[in-house]
């Protein structure tokens, strides 16, 4: 197989357009970590290794070979919930709260991954009508760290 490694970013496809490069599409661990391999469609593997560099969907990536990738973000199966009442919204808020999860928020739905195991969550959440979805998940809201000093 061959390999190839990224060595710069060269901007992304708002500002460079997509022709001439090879698009790839990588999960949502690969944007988290920056370490990770993606496998093109023509079969050559491609190693991701950012020490320092961040990675946004969209952007492009020269090669060691000379070519151009442009890195998507990969759709992921993914839990959402319908906010339509706001008891039942702090109610969902609270539990999800409790789980430390990293969650989406979108217009009124909530979005969550399936990390913790797509089964249980739905079981666990069933009262608020959860329903799965393929769909690229970008957390907007995180649980908040608080520190306490004794």
């Amino acid at each position: 197989m061959v390999k190839m490694k990224l060595i710069k970013k060269v901007g992304n496809e708002k500002e460079l357009g997509t022709n001439n490069v090879t698009i790839v599409y990588a999960d949502r661990q690969c944007f988290e970590r920056l370490r990770c391999k993606i496998i093109t469609e023509d079969g050559k593997e491609i190693i991701v290794n950012l020490r320092g560099i961040s990675l946004n969907d969209g952007d492009i990536f020269e090669t060691d070979e000379g070519k151009l990738v442009l890195i998507k973000r990969k759709p992921e199966e993914v839990i959402a919930f319908s906010l339509n009442d706001l008891s039942e919204a702090f109610k969902l808020g609270f539990e999800l709260g409790n789980m430390h999860m990293r969650v989406m928020l979108r217009n009124n739905e909530v979005i969550i991954p399936t990390d913790m195991g797509k089964e249980l969550l739905l079981e666990k959440l069933k009262e608020h009508q959860p329903y799965t979805k393929k769909e690229v998940f970008i957390p907007n809201l995180e649980p908040t760290v608080v520190m306490i000093n004794f």
